[in-house]
């Protein structure tokens, strides 16, 4: 028999035991109160950006440190090992995302996850100049900025895309495994380009995609109020992918 809860904004919702999830008043619909939306978005958007703080910090410490930066150098794999650990811990929390709709599951978490993305950042960026880290962080800023902006202002539903998106990023990877070794070792710097700068587009749209489910109003695809979490990674990740695709267009 399901009963009621009240969330902490004090709003009622129906939690079902064999449904195992709330009610859709716990969705951020077109009918969910401003004030309630704005907190979510607002604890969204801090997350991420003491994220973005961290990550970007602890990089231009492993850049500038030279002790730091030749350690990378020297043992890339590490970056790769925590990109790896990185990509396991996000399928698992996107198939399983109960366990981080709480908030101790939500902040180790992140607490975990955003170490491991610093670490692979800071590894990839140290085989950077420190010009095109310059150029490739501007360029995200205003990208990125834009991307919000327009997600938060236009009527278009962006999060009916994620079907094709997703099957376009399936795709996408299975063409950059097949073709890794030219990319990278056989020189193909034309190849190289048109793989960042896909990878660049599909980050685009999925930071369209996350900032609608994030500030809801009516969507195909909404956050419920507990998943603070999973948006703020996801946010986060996007925004660091395109960065990341962004610096290597400004090399080639």
């Amino acid at each position: 028999m399901a009963s009621v809860v009240d969330d902490e904004a004090g709003v009622a919702g129906y939690y079902d035991p064999e449904k195992g999830g709330y009610s859709d008043q716990y969705k951020l619909s077109e009918t969910t109160p401003t004030y309630i939306r704005h907190q979510f978005m607002k604890k969204v958007f801090t997350i991420v950006f003491l994220q973005l703080l961290f990550s970007f910090g602890f990089m231009l410490l492993s850049y500038y440190v030279e002790p730091i930066r030749t350690f990378f150098i020297h043992f890339p794999a590490i970056g790769l090992v925590c990109l790896i650990v990185f990509f396991i811990a996000s399928l698992v929390i996107s198939f399983v995302p109960s366990l981080v709709r709480n908030t101790a599951g939500a902040i180790t978490a992140i607490g975990l996850m955003t170490p491991l993305m610093a670490v692979s950042l800071a590894t990839i960026c140290c085989h950077f100049r420190s010009v095109e880290i310059a150029i490739a962080g501007g360029i995200t800023t205003a990208v990125v900025l834009g991307l919000i902006l327009f997600a938060m202002q236009t009527k278009y539903c962006f999060t009916s895309w994620i079907p094709y998106v997703f099957v376009a990023t399936l795709c996408f990877m299975f063409f950059s495994l097949i073709s890794f070794p030219l990319i990278y070792y056989a020189g193909f710097k034309t190849m190289r380009m048109v793989y960042a700068g896909v990878g660049a587009l599909l980050c685009s749209i999925y930071i369209l995609i996350d900032v609608q489910l994030i500030v809801g109003g009516g969507r195909k695809y909404e956050y419920s109020v507990d998943d603070y979490c999973l948006a703020s990674i996801a946010l986060y990740t996007d925004i660091v992918t395109i960065f990341i695709d962004i610096l290597r267009l400004v090399s080639s």
